[in-house]
């Protein structure tokens, strides 16, 4: 929520960017997304033992420059694993460190169909830039 704005003239066109440990992840660019984008997107993860965060970078699109980075972030994972829903809004900060935003990841985990090596988490997302 409350993207930080990185446009000067038109509204940004924003998208995420997920990493959990080798895997990448990116969402579709929300044109004209603004700063209170929203990604109706679902990605599954094979977890880890041991990994329990993801990394999230939030980027504007650009058609005739280099994106711009918004900023990033990292996700814990525990509460969506101990109680099987997480809909917490994180923060993410610019490269200088500063307050860029929040992601709020809907996440949902349920082990009834799997074996111990190999978890799977669905995500859904939605973001809210400052």
């Amino acid at each position: 929520s409350n993207l930080k704005d990185t446009e000067w003239i038109s509204r940004q066109d924003p998208y995420v960017c997920l990493e959990y440990a080798s895997s990448k992840f990116r969402t579709r660019t929300c044109t004209d997304g603004g700063k209170n984008p929203i990604f109706q997107e679902k990605f599954v993860l094979t977890l880890i033992e041991g990994l329990r965060e993801l990394n999230v970078m939030v980027w504007n699109s650009n058609t005739v420059s280099a994106d711009d980075f918004i900023g990033s972030g990292r996700i814990q994972l525990y509460k969506v694993l101990s109680q099987g829903y997480d809909d917490t809004a994180w923060p993410i900060q610019d490269k200088c460190g500063r307050y860029s935003g929040e992601v709020r990841l809907i996440s949902h985990y349920s082990a009834t169909h799997v074996t111990p090596l190999s978890l799977s988490l669905s995500l859904s997302l939605s973001l809210s830039l400052s």
